[in-house]
């Protein structure tokens, strides 16, 4: 009795590269020395003509993620099985059971994956991604996790109203680029998505503390504070991973240091840039107006002295 196929047929050259190409990964994953892995992959990734999506593997960390390697993003996660290590390492740190955690611009879940295995099933963590396929993404590496009832993923943005918004996106640019603002550009593609405020996402939800809050929205981040003051009233106020950087913030009209000063208008914080050429901390009061910006630690003072002891393992001395 013949079998039906149960979907489509890829194409013999198409089989054959992901095969290829996961005999690369066997080297460049499991290899201690690797200088020169990036070139090899990259080269590897050239002789495709196929695209190669939904590919489903183990990361150094345990989860299993599925990457796309067609999105410019996310081809160390195949490859190396990593993502920006040294913020993958210090969340690490940072981050414990039961605690509640925010992920703005989640895009495809690195970071809510990893919070979802730091807080375990007795925390919360709450994704927010507006791109339709990047959502879809995220909602299927959401489903990898071994517990996925304390995993609430959002299709919409986060920022200072409710109501709608239209984000770009760009010609030659990953996905994880998409912004609200045109950049300048003429080569965007817009479309229309839901905007949330935090604050009224969590009276919604009756959250009444967050312990983490991570914040990659490319340029929207000043919107996004706007929008999530009332973490700043809990007695012991989130910490924040945020990027600053200021090609993103002046398109939208303000400076990466008018984020430290929003911050520290609401709470007493310090902030830590990340070097992560040298994976190390930097503790700054602002930034330098010659400084592009930085992935920034915001550190409430209050903190426990055990979280305030991982910034300073990492710090630059």
């Amino acid at each position: 009795m013949m079998m039906a196929h149960t979907g489509p047929v890829r194409p013999l050259r198409q089989r054959a590269e992901e095969a290829f190409l996961r005999a690369v990964r066997a080297y460049t994953f499991n290899t201690p020395v690797k200088k020169g892995t990036y070139r090899l992959f990259t080269q590897a990734m050239k002789m495709c003509r196929y695209p190669h999506a939904s590919l489903i593997v183990p990361t150094t960390d345990g989860r299993s993620l599925s990457v796309d390697l067609t999105t410019g993003m996310e081809n160390t996660v195949f490859f190396h099985g990593r993502y920006e290590p040294v913020l993958t390492e210090i969340v690490g740190g940072l981050v414990g059971p039961g605690e509640v955690c925010v992920d703005a611009g989640a895009n495809f879940g690195w970071y809510t994956t990893l919070l979802a295995s730091l807080v375990g099933g007795s925390g919360s963590v709450h994704a927010f991604e507006p791109i339709p396929r990047m959502f879809e993404e995220l909602t299927n590496n959401r489903d990898l996790l071994p517990e996925q009832d304390h995993v609430f993923v959002n299709m919409a943005a986060l920022g200072d109203v409710n109501g709608s918004v239209t984000i770009n996106l760009f010609a030659g640019q990953a996905t994880g680029h998409a912004s609200i603002s045109s950049k300048g550009r003429e080569d965007l593609v817009p479309f229309n998505c839901e905007m949330t405020t935090l604050d009224s996402y969590l009276e919604r939800r009756s959250i009444d503390n967050v312990d983490f809050i991570k914040v990659d929205i490319e340029g929207s981040e000043l919107m996004f504070l706007k929008g999530a003051t009332r973490v700043f009233d809990q007695e012991t106020p989130p910490i924040f991973l945020m990027e600053m950087a200021l090609e993103l913030t002046k398109h939208l009209n303000y400076l990466p240091n008018d984020l430290l000063a929003f911050i520290n208008s609401k709470a007493d914080y310090l902030f830590y840039s990340v070097d992560e050429n040298v994976g190390r901390l930097r503790q700054i009061d602002s930034f330098d107006p010659s400084e592009i910006g930085a992935n920034v630690f915001c550190m409430p003072r209050s903190a426990s002295e055990l979280k305030h002891q991982v910034i300073r393992n990492f710090l630059d001395t």
